[in-house]
């Protein structure tokens, strides 16, 4: 036993648990005394402090102060403290008994000041200061107190001393590439096939942070950020350029950096990438306007072309302010101050879109590049080297710094050449590219391999001034713009395919193409002009063991040979070629994935950390606040996809209609498609990806009138149900496919007779009156259970969450007789919020499953939640069929509701009543049904409350009253108000597919109202005759029935934005039209109008005030990968004559991401 142990006090055996975290700590802590003296504050010795031993001074002091201890130590370590604990008040209650003589208490007391030190960022690493709050052009401002440090323009840093003498009679340049670069005719494939993406996007990290000044090669003219550079631009100049200086946009499928133009096309499609997902960035940004954030000017939108004006002099206050001068100063002033909103909202959504595309840069960086690199792709792991974390400060060691800046390093411009990875296909591009723009003048036959240095340079040069400083004027790959400045989608994925199955070459000696020769002679010859270190040097720097011998180097003969001949010694080899001739790591898995060359490997993962930890955007304020919270979500990575990995959303928001939601070839592009199907076959997951070649797919077609509405959703021959595939995901089991028969799964003979088998089990009995007297006893349970006294006499509830949901939710619980948790029966399995977010997944992923970029991650969740409620499901049908009854828990768990005796288990001995097969039953039908059944019901009743509470809000009284008067007559009229709400407010659509080429004659019922910036309220198409027209639908297209807008159509509805109650029940298209109208549509109808007169029923019914009372949502539209330049000159688009769609998005409370339906309104009424 150890001295520390023995003075533990035997009668506390809990102690030990409690200290094993800090043992160390502990025993340094209440060790004896050394017998020679310790130094203590003002230079008295441990002796003149007449010493006491601490643990004797606490033993002497009690349990409670040895509990103290413990829990400090512990907070040493975790770095962290639970204030509930009180421990802060205890230590000092401790210091406050403790002898005055004691050292080790100093100490304690010391780590107590440290921490409290720590607790405050000293010097602050954030500011409130305006020019600080985005990035800067140019990079300056990264640190705040440093503001100059890795700004585009200053000089290189220096990672390593060069201190060993080194020979002044170095080798010629060419003669070292000839003997230690030079490829030849052998190309040897990367070990692990990864493909020429990673170093495609390597290609723009390297000129993100480096680009040598041609004239001093000591400055670097890019930043030593990770900001993206290439495509944003170096400086102010340049940024401006890529700008179109209207709403935060950058000019369509446009780069800044020329130089990309001379590396082969996949580089530069990245970088357009990029571009999109920072259109599409600012486009949400601007719709979503999170705290108002992004709110919109007023007024005719300026031409970012014209001259900015003058600001206008005020007049002296002696003129008369009804004078012409002082009006035409007010003028003056008007045009000036608008001119200024515009340019303030341009900036603010391109900042902010810049910081979240910048941080989604990161995270593939982080996630997909450096992940591959360490070969923890072939891994199930979702770990990754991520210096982002914040690992929280202790008393025992100091955080390690973040945003403090950083300045690249000479050595690191070297490191980062990676010209061996050049595959034969873009050796080929580079050999056609250069030998057509790159031209000698003194001879313009002259090959590129051929020139001189200077030569080349001067090639160079003329090159790029060749090339339009306007981005969007520039050539692409031969790609044709598009008259609004894009490139069609299909091109740019062509290209992106690609690259994607393009094997990229392996590291080692002799492994660069002949092409890359004058490019490497500058290398050479700058690393020499820079003096850098030697490769040891460099090795030593790192803490690596310098290499002792050549073989050391490189164990290849042939190599050996050569270094011999060109440095003599190991000590004397030069850290460039060094670099490029040092031998390559082995793949390992996990660990080695690059296979690059072994100092450079150890070198980038440090060069990784500092540039993300270093810079203040991603850390200190890299945050929801800077982002908003729906951008923060977009840049971030999630643990249940891809392992972490993020690409497949810079792929999604560029190329939406290219590729399928689950293509290997955007989930997973930096290793080749046939390497990554033994790699996913390994670790059990290639069946969550589609291993098919990308096909662009064509946008869906929209349908607006209630004519051409109807035809096509009346007509089962050429038009087909899409949702059979989802389906069949959510519900297949081993060796077994069920859901195929279910009602809208299919159009064929057995989806119709489960739809007359779901519909005989639905309505039957007395169920209008069990459903309408469910309804009633359960709405004002859960709004007096849910609801909250804000202030004497008023309650206030969010409506959505905490009533309609759940009440709809508790419905279909009781319906099928689902185990539920809640007040009434804490045995249950699921709580109705938990029960509520299940089926609303399960109904996303089947029926609104829009969002191709968030596809994968729903339907994967989707499925194993859909499994998880499958598997309770058949232990309850499991138990009726056994007992004809519902087991003792189950019945207990329905005890104190409203009775629904023709439904639970009856509605679930009917479904089965025909012999079945059980699990067919579970599976095929009642999951589907679960699945359907909640989710719209609640979001049109939401919706119909929200236009109740504003735009009909004239209706409350009427209302009231009606709830009031409990007659057939009035609960009648209710059903009306009820439906017209819905009408007027739904949000409802339904996809079909066409199986036969056919033609659709349709109009807009619909405009735009081009004076509603919410896009809410339309006005009606006085000329529908003349803007009918003709949609051909190929054969296999898919096509959206716009319900809300057949609802609005005045040729079916007169009046068609009022409020109507005379309107004949089988008008109404929001339960759909055709075969497969909504099966429950009766139910449905009894149970939402019982649940309206519940919440209508409150006495003055009103919004909660602010933001809270409100339903976020904004028009719903579909992501077409790009936004164009305008076409005519004319800036914004011209809302007139334009098309209402009516259909809205919505998002999650916290507004991190969308949702499809309403989550989240607080109503207020007075008690």
């Amino acid at each position: 036993m150890s001295q520390a142990q023995e003075q533990f006090p035997k009668h506390q055996p809990a102690l030990t648990e409690k200290l094993a975290a800090v043992r160390d700590v502990l025993h340094k802590s209440i060790s004896p005394i050394p017998s020679h003296p310790e130094p203590t504050p003002g230079g008295a010795t441990a002796q003149e402090a007449e010493p006491t031993n601490l643990l004797q001074d606490i033993k002497k002091l009690g349990f409670e102060d040895f509990d103290t201890l413990a829990h400090f130590l512990g907070s040493a370590v975790k770095g962290e403290i639970n204030d509930n604990d009180m421990l802060l008040e205890h230590l000092i209650e401790l210091f406050a008994k403790l002898p005055s003589g004691t050292v080790k208490g100093k100490k304690l007391e010391y780590g107590l000041i440290n921490q409290l030190w720590n607790g405050i960022d000293h010097p602050p690493m954030t500011t409130l200061a305006e020019e600080f709050k985005y990035r800067a052009a140019d990079g300056s401002n990264n640190n705040i107190h440093s503001r100059q440090m890795g700004a585009a323009g200053t000089a290189y840093a220096r990672s390593t001393p060069p201190v060993a003498y080194q020979t002044p009679n170095q080798p010629e340049p060419s003669l070292v590439f000839d003997m230690l670069f030079a490829r030849g005719d052998e190309f040897k494939p990367h070990p692990n096939k990864i493909s020429s993406v990673l170093f495609y996007l390597a290609t723009i990290i390297t000129h993100d942070i480096f680009q040598t000044d041609g004239r001093d090669s000591n400055i670097n003219l890019t930043s030593s950020y990770l900001d993206l550079a290439p495509l944003y631009g170096r400086n102010q100049e340049e940024q401006d350029a890529i700008r179109t200086k209207l709403d935060g946009r950058l000019k369509p499928d446009s780069f800044s950096s020329k130089r990309v133009l001379g590396f082969p096309p996949g580089v530069g499609v990245i970088l357009i990438m990029f571009n999109r997902f920072h259109n599409y960035i600012v486009t949400q940004l601007a719709s979503i306007n999170e705290n108002n954030r992004f709110d919109r000017p007023t007024g005719p939108v300026p031409d970012p072309s014209d001259d900015f004006p003058e600001e206008p002099v005020k007049p002296e206050e002696s003129v008369d302010k009804n004078s012409d001068e002082y009006k035409a100063y007010l003028a003056e002033k008007h045009t000036f101050d608008s001119r200024n909103a515009w340019i303030k909202y341009d900036n603010n959504l391109f900042q902010t879109a810049r910081l979240i595309t910048c941080g989604l840069y990161v995270s593939i960086v982080l996630r997909d590049y450096v992940r591959t690199i360490l070969n923890l792709n072939r891994s199930p792991s979702s770990w990754a080297l991520d210096p982002r974390t914040n690992e929280g400060k202790s008393i025992l060691r100091g955080e390690t710094p973040e945003g403090t800046g950083n300045q690249v390093s000479v050595e690191f411009n070297l490191i980062y050449r990676w010209h061996c990875t050049i595959s034969p296909k873009d050796d080929k591009w580079t050999q056609e590219v250069f030998a057509k723009e790159l031209k000698s003048s003194s001879d313009p036959d002259k090959k590129v391999e051929d020139f001189t240095l200077k030569e080349f340079g001067h090639a160079v040069v003329a090159w790029e001034q060749r090339i339009p400083n306007d981005p969007v004027k520039r050539d692409f790959a031969g790609l044709g713009r598009g008259k609004d400045g894009s490139f069609r989608e299909e091109d740019l994925a062509k290209i992106f395919k690609e690259s994607v199955e393009d094997v990229a070459g392996s590291y080692g000696a002799n492994r660069i193409p002949e092409i890359m020769k004058p490019i490497e002679l500058l290398g050479i010859i700058n690393a020499r002009k820079w003096n850098v270190a030697t490769l040891n040097e460099f090795r030593e720097h790192f803490g690596l063991t310098r290499h002792p011998t050549f073989e050391d180097i490189n164990p290849d003969p042939e190599v050996v040979k050569k270094l011999r001949y060109l440095y003599g010694t190991p000590d004397q080899v030069e850290l460039y070629p060094g670099l490029v001739s040092e031998k390559a790591k082995p793949p390992m898995v996990p660990g080695s994935g690059l296979c690059g060359n072994f100092t450079m490997t150890r070198a980038i993962l440090s060069d990784a950390v500092a540039l993300v930890r270093g810079d203040r955007f991603y850390t200190v304020d890299y945050t929801p606040k800077n982002l908003t919270n729906w951008g923060f979500n977009q840049a971030s990575y999630d643990h249940n996809v891809d392992q972490s990995h993020v690409f497949y959303k810079l792929v999604y928001r560029a190329f939406p209609n290219s590729f399928e939601a689950n293509s290997i070839y955007a989930h997973f592009p930096m290793t080749v498609p046939s390497e990554n199907k033994k790699i996913l076959e390994n670790i059990d997951r290639a069946y969550l990806y589609s291993w098919k070649e990308p096909k662009t797919k064509t946008s869906m077609i929209p349908i607006f009138s209630h004519k051409a509405v109807s035809e096509i959703l009346y007509n089962q021959t050429d038009f087909k149900v899409v949702w059979g595939e989802a389906i069949r995901h959510l519900v297949a089991q081993p060796g077994k496919e069920y859901g195929k028969d279910f009602c809208l799964a299919g159009d064929g003979k057995a989806n119709m007779l489960n739809r007359t088998q779901v519909r005989k089990a639905l309505i039957s009995g007395p169920w209008e009156k069990e459903v309408w007297k469910w309804y009633t006893h359960m709405t004002p349970k859960l709004l007096e259970q849910n609801s909250f006294t804000i202030r004497k006499g008023v309650k206030e509830v969010d409506i959505v969450r905490d009533v309609i949901n759940l009440t709809n939710t508790r419905f279909n619980a009781a319906l099928f007789c689902l185990p539920i948790k809640n007040e009434d029966s804490p045995w249950g399995v699921y709580t109705d919020q938990e029960l509520y977010m299940v089926v609303a997944t399960l109904f996303q992923s089947v029926f609104l499953d829009a969002d191709i970029a968030n596809s994968f991650k729903l339907r994967t969740i989707a499925r194993e939640l859909g499994q998880g409620l499958g598997k309770l499901m058949t232990l309850v049908v499991q138990a009726v069929a056994k007992a004809g009854f519902i087991t003792d828990i189950v019945a207990k768990i329905r005890e104190g509701e409203a009775s629904l005796p023709t439904f639970g288990n009856h509605l679930i001995e009917r479904l089965i009543a025909d012999g079945k097969d059980l699990d067919e039953v579970i599976w095929g039908t009642i999951m589907p049904v679960v699945t359907a059944n909640v989710t719209n019901q609640s979001q049109v009743m939401a919706l119909c409350i929200d236009y109740y509470l504003g735009e009909g809000k004239q209706y409350l009284d009427e209302l009231y009253h009606l709830a009031h008067q409990n007659t057939p007559e009035a609960d009648e009229k209710l059903m009306k108000y009820m439906l017209e709400g819905c009408r007027l407010r739904g949000t409802v659509a339904v996809y079909r597919e066409a199986v036969t080429t056919q033609v659709v004659t349709d109009y807009a019922p619909c405009l735009l109202d081009p004076n509603d910036p919410t896009s809410r309220k339309p006005v009606v198409n006085d000329d529908i005759e003349g803007t009918k027209y003709e949609i051909k639908i190929p054969k296999g297209q898919r096509v959206i029935c716009n319900l809300m807008t057949a609802g609005r159509d005045p040729t079916i509805f007169e009046a068609p934005g009022e409020v109507r109650l005379d309107r004949p029940l089988e008008s109404y298209v929001h339960y759909g039209l055709g075969p497969h109208w909504c099966a429950g549509k009766e139910i449905s109808r009894v149970a939402q109008t019982s649940l309206f007169k519940q919440i209508v029923g409150l006495k003055n019914l009103r919004r909660a005030e602010g933001s809270r009372g409100k339903l976020k949502n904004m028009p719903a539209g579909a992501w077409n990968g790009q936004v164009g330049l305008p076409i005519g000159g004319q800036n914004g688009a011209s809302k007139r004559n334009e098309p209402w769609l009516g259909l809205r998005a919505f998002m999650t409370a916290d507004q991190s991401s969308y949702w499809p339906v309403p989550t989240t309104m607080k109503i207020e009424w007075d008690d």
